[in-house]
């Protein structure tokens, strides 16, 4: 019966070239669409982690839910030795101490309240540093001026919109106000250094970065940060190294909570809730489109070779048979369309890539990015599998009404 399925495939070759067009270009847009939307993840995710949170986030327990109400209460002591303990394992790629606290920003112009960072800008470099389709990139852009310098104590860089709220320029020189520790209120005159763009465009609105001992100093602290980023070289390898810092932690007694980047993105967490929402709906069009389509030059095969299935069962051959031989044309069918599929839809995306799509600001973010088609192996298997099912479940109800023919009537079809 495979041999006859086999042989009946290539017998009417213009039927067989239209289904297998109607196999190939579906599952070709199915890796295209997929591949794109997982390019656009992938690429929010790389520059937010090395933008924003790391792969891992050290805290002193609390902090990340009750920090903004009393920072002073969450501070990590003994910084230095919490860094070396944290870069020992050879998994780590860098690691970034973070100062964060609220001030009042005034110029001429306006006054804001704006979100400090007392950061490293060496370390944060390092960070900043990310790789995407084979191409480096840096995560937080400096639009304009200079990066952070340690330099320079009074040189800072702003958001790009902060800078036009506040309505200065590079050189211009502003005031900031903070509350130290114990409720005293100090400040300093800083320079704006540089301005500075990330994916989040609430975070470059409202925020500005000086150097890490900068901040120490006007908050009146020693050693001390609220937290210490974690910049693995592997993605995968974020909840593994959670669960090893958490065991030396909890060794040790140390008091600390472990917060991973997939943890403090709430934005990225819906919008790729979205993303693969929007793909498993195409995914579902796609299958139904292949049904019918296939079901449909299906019958019409079938009509006309309904006399030859008529002579079959007159010659003695059961049902069962004709209803064998129809399945596994369609599956010799679905195995062809769907593997000619996988080839040219990972050719196009390669040939894509290489070229790269240029994408205006995803929505809450101020940075254009270029967009890649990423084709994973769980897509590849998705993709053949709905081609080569829907193909198959395509012929069942033909088969099953021919299998039932009567012979005198499948004999005197005209």
């Amino acid at each position: 019966m495979l041999q006859i399925s086999w042989r009946n495939v290539f017998r009417n070759k213009r039927r067989t070239a239209l289904t297998l067009t109607i196999l190939v270009l579906g599952s070709t847009g199915l890796i295209l669409v997929g591949g794109f939307l997982r390019g656009i993840d992938n690429s929010y995710r790389d520059q937010f982690i090395h933008s924003q949170t790391g792969h891992l986030q050290v805290n002193v327990k609390g902090y990340f839910k009750k920090g903004s109400v009393d920072p002073f209460a969450y501070l990590i002591t003994g910084a230095d030795a919490l860094e070396r303990q944290v870069t020992a394992n050879p998994q780590v790629k860098a690691t970034v101490p973070l100062l964060k606290f609220g001030g009042m920003a005034g110029s001429d112009n306006a006054s804001v309240a704006v979100l400090a960072v007392g950061v490293d800008p060496v370390k944060e470099a390092r960070m900043n540093r990310y790789q995407h389709s084979g191409e480096g990139g840096d995560a937080v852009r400096i639009v304009g001026g200079k990066n952070l310098d340690p330099s320079d104590p009074y040189g800072v860089i702003l958001g790009k919109g902060l800078m036009e709220a506040l309505g200065l320029k590079l050189g211009d020189r502003f005031n900031f106000l903070t509350t130290r520790r114990g409720g005293a209120i100090d400040g300093s005159e800083y320079y704006v250094r540089g301005i500075f763009q990330t994916i989040v465009k609430e975070f470059d609105d409202r925020s500005l970065k000086m150097n890490l001992a900068s901040a120490q100093k006007v908050l009146g602290l020693e050693g001390e940060i609220h937290s210490l980023l974690v910049v693995l070289d592997n993605t995968e390898q974020t909840h593994p190294m959670r669960e090893h810092l958490a065991a030396s932690f909890q060794k040790e007694g140390r008091d600390l909570e472990i917060l991973t980047w997939e943890e403090q993105g709430d934005f990225y967490r819906h919008g790729k809730a979205l993303l693969y929402t929007i793909f498993r709906t195409v995914q579902t069009i796609i299958a139904v489109v292949f049904f019918f389509s296939i079901a449909n030059t299906v019958n019409m095969v079938l009509f006309e070779r309904m006399r030859e299935f008529g002579t079959m069962m007159a010659l003695g051959n059961p049902r069962r048979v004709i209803f064998s031989i129809i399945l596994f044309e369609a599956a010799f069918l679905g195995i062809m369309g769907a593997f000619s599929g996988l080839f040219v839809g990972g050719l196009v995306a390669r040939l894509v890539s290489s070229v790269g799509i240029t994408m205006p600001p995803l929505p809450g973010s101020s940075a254009s990015y270029l967009a890649t088609i990423v084709v994973s192996q769980k897509s590849l298997v998705q993709t053949f599998f709905i081609g080569f099912v829907s193909t198959l479940f395509a012929a069942v109800i033909p088969a099953i009404r021919m299998s039932k023919m009567r012979i005198v009537q499948a004999l005197g079809y005209v």
